[in-house]
């Protein structure tokens, strides 16, 4: 029966128009009868709940074969033998693909000329993709909020640990190898260096760290990454890569494009304890409509795939796996921080990240990042070797008094001379009398009243030829503003003695330049 039968009392003009103006709208539309077997059903109907158009509909119910939860079945029979009518209830309506539809649906009876009620009309609106949008903005929301909280907690964490590795660096120095103290530090550092790597992934997720961007070819990062990860990949798993050869340039962080993809290899390589295959593919692609894939803009992105035949991820968990510290791993097997740090990192290139998985049958990442299709990035130069300088005077400005103290001891064990202040007004007074003899100013950015910026310029100001090297609990790079007002190099907590040896050599590497310039 099509719906101008149905309609047929009517005038004929008036069942056509009805009929044609029902046929147009994007809603669903369904009639059925009492019992709920179909009678009529509009196209946005056979496209929402995908019925193929050959599709005998006098073998379908409505209730049954869309809706199947006895519970709803039943209030909404319930609600419409009481009221008559159902409004903008929500609910999900699976389609004969048995994929889950979220609808607003409405409802009332059909009665016939003497007012007998003779069946129903089911009107659903498909509200899919906005549930997926407004997913989305909480879970950005969400992982805003825990950003915040984490980004706090891991700089707090970051000074910490300045005072613990050096420590440990010490004892060791100062002791035998194969004494118990020397032991003891071993496991002291270890402990500390792995505590720093966890304070280090929330910073990347918080996306607090300053990329060092640079144009790279993506296909070169994943040839490193699977150098160093191919000792940590057993034997019953291979690794199959599908690499564009004329791959386009995108503007990142090598190091952190090494970091989601060594995640991701990892994550795969668990997700397949009796083996299996991983394999990678890069892509150049174009997307040409706002909002085909995300938030993405229109315009050249590389696509970047890390897919494997394991497992699967488990739909219940899924809206979960970028949280923060979200783990399926057993306890010391895993931080929760991997797939949250691929997240921030990919946001932070402006990039997005997608999903696809199947229990039982495997996992696909998908990330997309903006492209340079007209620039070939160049090879980096290596920089030549220096020498550690040693005698030099420096003034070392940080407000956590442990902090100050151990890198002063870390400096002074590398043979220099030291002068200490606890805030930017302390160190500018300490730089009024001895700007003569200091030769560069280790200076924290985060300081409570005058901040490492106040500082900073207020030190230039005094002495314009003045090297500082900045410490920061985040990886960062040299803007232009910075280097105007003399800074050369950034120390990263927390460090150990060697970090400090090598932003020393920064230094006079820096000086070099400047003398062969």
């Amino acid at each position: 029966m099509g719906l101008f039968d149905f309609l047929k009392p009517k005038a004929a003009k008036q069942s056509f128009q009805l009929a044609d103006l029902i046929e147009i709208l994007q809603d669903g539309i369904c009639i059925t009868n009492l019992a709920g077997d179909l009678i009529f059903i509009n196209k946005a109907g056979y496209d929402i709940l995908e019925i193929p158009d050959d599709y005998d509909l006098g073998t379908l119910n409505f209730f049954t074969s869309f809706i199947r939860d006895e519970k709803n079945i039943e209030r909404i029979k319930r609600t419409l033998n009481q009221q008559g009518l159902l409004r903008n209830i929500e609910l999900q309506l699976y389609s004969l693909k048995d994929r889950l539809r979220d609808v607003i649906l409405t409802s009332n009876f059909i009665s016939d000329y003497r007012q007998q009620n003779i069946g129903s009309l089911f009107l659903f609106k498909d509200i899919t993709e906005i549930k997926k949008i407004q997913q989305q903005l909480l879970q950005s929301q969400k992982l805003e909020s825990v950003g915040l909280l984490a980004s706090g907690i891991a700089h707090d964490f970051n000074n910490i640990l300045a005072a613990i590795i050096p420590n440990a660096e010490l004892i060791k120095m100062s002791v035998p190898k194969d004494s118990e103290n020397y032991r003891r530090a071993e496991i002291i550092e270890k402990s500390a260096a792995r505590a720093s790597d966890i304070a280090h992934k929330i910073l990347t997720f918080t996306r607090e760290q300053d990329q060092q961007k640079r144009l790279i070819n993506l296909n070169d990062v994943i040839e490193e990454s699977l150098e160093l990860v191919e000792s940590s990949i057993p034997d019953i798993i291979t690794i199959k890569t599908q690499l564009e050869p004329k791959l386009y340039g995108v503007l990142a962080d090598p190091t952190q494009m090494q970091q989601v993809l060594l995640n991701l290899i990892i994550n795969a390589r668990d997700a397949m304890p009796k083996g299996g295959e991983i394999k990678i593919t890069t892509a150049n692609v174009e997307l040409k409509d706002d909002y085909q894939f995300g938030n993405l803009e229109p315009g050249y992105y590389i696509k970047l795939s890390v897919e494997d035949n394991g497992v699967g991820i488990p739909v219940e968990i899924l809206p979960k796996i970028f949280d923060p510290f979200f783990t399926t791993k057993e306890v010391g097997k895993g931080t929760g921080l991997g797939l949250s740090m691929i997240y921030g990192i990919v946001k932070g290139h402006n990039g997005e990240i997608f999903v696809h998985t199947e229990e039982k049958k495997g996992t696909r990442f998908d990330i997309f990042l903006p492209a340079d299709k007209t620039t070939v990035p160049a090879a980096e130069e290596k920089a030549a070797d220096v020498q550690t300088p040693k005698n030099l005077e420096i003034l070392v400005v940080d407000d956590e008094e442990y902090v100050r103290n151990i890198l002063a001891d870390i400096l002074k064990f590398l043979g220099h001379k030291v002068r200490k202040a606890d805030s930017g007004k302390t160190a500018l007074e300490i730089f009024h009398q001895h700007k003569d003899s200091i030769d560069y100013v280790i200076l924290d950015m985060r300081m409570p009243k005058m901040d490492g910026r106040v500082t900073l310029e207020a030190l230039h100001k005094i002495k314009p030829d003045l090297k500082v090297i900045i410490t920061t609990g985040f990886d960062s790079q040299l803007s232009d503003s910075l280097k105007g007002v003399g800074v050369v190099g950034f120390l990263r907590k927390p460090y150990s003695i060697r970090n400090v040896s090598k932003a020393l050599e920064h230094i006079l590497t820096h000086r070099a330049e400047e003398a062969g310039s």
